[in-house]
């Protein structure tokens, strides 16, 4: 089939998993079979304290479609770039992983403990400073040693050599992490959320310009069925699954861990009117909060 609907750039960090699900969506023609093309646009993770590095590829124009939560989209709205999401992704939120001998076996050990995070305004540390004052009474922001990576290898790179006893990571590293004897999780972050109140629904989403929706909705309709077709192969065939985001040398059980978690968190539907005002709820009191004096979400 042609690609009667353009030609789609979708930009990832070259180790993020929505990349995952685009190489089944380019390996199995299924953008073309949906009337389009699909370009990826694989870059290095290194953003700044405000965004992640896609968003600067986005508001550059090099490329149409990018992964972000909802966080950082309510955030865009008072920026000269704003986003809009065309569909949801998954309930992605991250781990914390630590030094197996750090002595940190629960949240109430972060503090005085050196803790790295890729941004302090990251959802998963919001997450974790939300679920740390609500059962212990205190702010790890403020009484932890924290510091900014603004890039995920970076963030792996103090965690190996020992400057952070913890760090937040995205959750498709921490089972590779924790793969040695050298670290263990402490915690997902996906199970501190009913604790706060949010829904069980998703986080993160596939977002682009609001011109660029409202101009090509062709192209994102076609967008959109490859990518549920995309992820009904990878969910029904693990090989699929594993072709696309198995790295060398990957063990038996880090794939396992991977796959379990992964399947834990994607999504292919939009959630109901109802659970999108109570996300929208949760993470504006995540980003009102951005600082010190958290507020903690009320349960629901």
């Amino acid at each position: 089939m042609t690609a009667s609907h353009g030609l789609l750039r979708a930009a990832f960090e070259s180790s993020g998993s929505p990349s995952w699900v685009m190489r089944v969506i380019r390996a199995r023609g299924l953008d073309r079979r949906h009337g389009f093309e699909l370009e990826l646009v694989l870059g290095g993770d290194r953003g700044d304290s405000r965004v992640q590095a896609t968003q600067n590829v986005l508001a550059e124009r090099r490329a149409d479609l990018i992964d972000t939560d909802w966080l950082s989209m309510t955030r865009s709205q008072k920026s000269d770039a704003p986003l809009t999401a065309v569909f949801p992704y998954g309930k992605i939120m991250g781990a914390l992983v630590v030094a197996s001998g750090s002595g940190i076996d629960d949240l109430k050990d972060l503090r005085g403990r050196r803790v790295g995070v890729i941004r302090a305004s990251d959802k998963n540390w919001l997450v974790a400073r939300a679920a740390c004052r609500k059962r212990h009474g205190f702010d790890p922001q403020g009484e932890a040693r924290v510091a900014e990576a603004l890039s995920k290898t970076t963030l792996i790179g103090w965690l190996e050599s020992g400057e952070v006893e913890a760090a937040a990571l995205p959750w498709h590293l921490a089972p590779r992490v924790t793969a040695n004897a050298r670290f263990r999780q402490l915690c997902d972050v996906l199970d501190l959320l009913p604790d706060l109140g949010a829904p069980s629904i998703p986080t993160t989403f596939f977002a682009t310009r609001p011109a660029f929706a409202s101009t090509h909705p062709q192209l994102i309709a076609g967008f959109v069925a490859a990518y549920r077709d995309a992820v009904a192969l990878m969910r029904a065939d693990e090989n699929i699954w594993r072709e696309a985001a198995a790295e060398p040398g990957d063990a038996p059980a880090v794939l396992a861990s991977l796959r379990a978690a992964w399947l834990r968190r994607i999504c292919d539907a939009w959630p109901d009117e109802a659970s999108r005002e109570k996300l929208d709820d949760f993470f504006e009191r995540l980003r009102s909060a951005d600082d010190i004096d958290f507020v903690v979400p009320a349960l629901a």
